[in-house]
């Protein structure tokens, strides 16, 4: 159950907001953490806040998250700064210092962190891309992300959720889940467990060189797709990244790999119809050429090589993760209704296969602009 508006309008009051509360409103959307729209009004004007809650089950060591987020976001805003960009509070998010100014998040005495960003005006967010053009923008936003912060040279981020793309382990924790069968589900989801464990080899192509340092660290945002991205409504090119609570260290294709996992199909996330969920080359096409104009020369050759097989990677692995999360009674993504983190694991099994039928058409592509 999701926190009241009541709690949410007695937490604003500890943040340093430009006027007087005059509303707050429950924000609907989102899997994880609960959102609020706070509205205020001072001298007549008035101006609007995110705050939220992090969600202590996802997140079970906020104040590190929320120390990466700062940290982030300060070096982000440096940059602009640096860089002489207009209209910067526009380009990046700027987190609110609370009233005490000790933090720029506030956490209650029961370990709840609470956080609010400024509204940044005239933005708006795609669900999925619509048009290669929609893809394009997408991937130039998370090329630029990656490339401003391959200057970060502050303290080092915290590794805020150990394993979270260690495929192996998610697949064994699935292994263990089916074993268990704690719900009593793995039957009806025999065909699904089978079908993902088939691929489990895939697990193995990356660690290894990532270890070696053939494949590089990077700071990643981890959760990278085109709804994080925000859009300036009256010319829809890409703002600024939002959602930064998982990013840390890791690889550039992992994002990149999520970025096709949410992009290439037309088809919604949790769509009932598997044969709805089409690969559109030509949006594909257009999100590699915009992640590596964004990203410059900040891949590697053997990263690049990577990109169509990241995509076919991040999406299986997200297919293990609905499907555990499904077996293990639907803890960490919230549902509408039963068997629905069961219905998005087939969504993403058949993006996989789609993404899979067209590997070397793919990788020709990423090939051709990669040169």
């Amino acid at each position: 159950m999701g926190l009241s508006v009541a709690a949410a309008r007695a937490i604003a009051g500890q943040f340093a907001l430009e006027g007087e509360i005059v509303s707050v409103a429950a924000l609907a959307g989102g899997h994880i953490n609960d959102s609020f729209r706070v509205d205020v009004e001072a001298g007549g004007g008035g101006r609007a806040y995110l705050l939220q809650a992090l969600n202590r089950r996802v997140f079970p060591h906020p104040d590190l998250v929320m120390d990466n987020v700062t940290r982030v976001t300060r070096h982000l805003a440096s940059r602009l700064e640096a860089a002489g960009v207009a209209d910067r509070e526009r380009r990046a998010l700027r987190l609110v210092p609370t009233r005490r100014g000790v933090n720029d998040w506030y956490k209650e005495p029961d370990g709840r962190c609470w956080r609010a960003f400024p509204f940044i005006t005239g933005a708006v967010t795609l669900d999925r891309a619509r048009t290669p053009e929609d893809g394009c923008k997408a991937g130039r936003a998370f090329g630029d992300f990656q490339r401003q912060l391959a200057a970060y040279d502050g303290p080092a981020l915290h590794k805020t959720l150990p394993g979270f793309h260690d495929a192996a382990a998610r697949f064994a924790r699935l292994e263990r889940a089916a074993r268990a069968d704690s719900c009593r589900r793995a039957a009806a989801a025999a065909a699904e467990i089978e079908a993902v464990m088939a691929q489990r080899s895939l697990a193995d192509v990356l660690p290894p060189l990532i270890e070696s340092g053939e494949v590089p660290r990077r700071i990643v945002h981890n959760d990278a797709k085109i709804a994080n991205v925000l859009l300036d409504e009256r010319t829809g090119e890409p703002l600024c990244v939002v959602d930064l609570d998982t990013v840390m260290p890791g690889s550039a294709l992992w994002d990149f790999g999520d970025l096709v996992r949410s992009t290439v199909s037309d088809a919604a996330e949790d769509e009932e119809d598997p044969a709805r969920v089409e690969v559109r080359v030509p949006v594909f096409a257009a999100l590699v050429r915009g992640y590596l104009e964004a990203a410059g020369t900040l891949l590697v050759p053997r990263e690049r090589a990577l990109l169509g097989f990241a995509g076919r990677l991040i999406t299986l692995e997200q297919a293990v993760r609905f499907l555990t999360d499904h077996l293990e009674g639907d803890h960490y993504y919230r549902i509408a209704r039963p068997g629905h983190n069961l219905v998005r694991c087939r969504a993403q099994l058949a993006l996989f296969r789609g993404l899979s039928a067209h590997a070397a058409q793919l990788d020709a592509i990423v090939a051709e602009q990669g040169d």
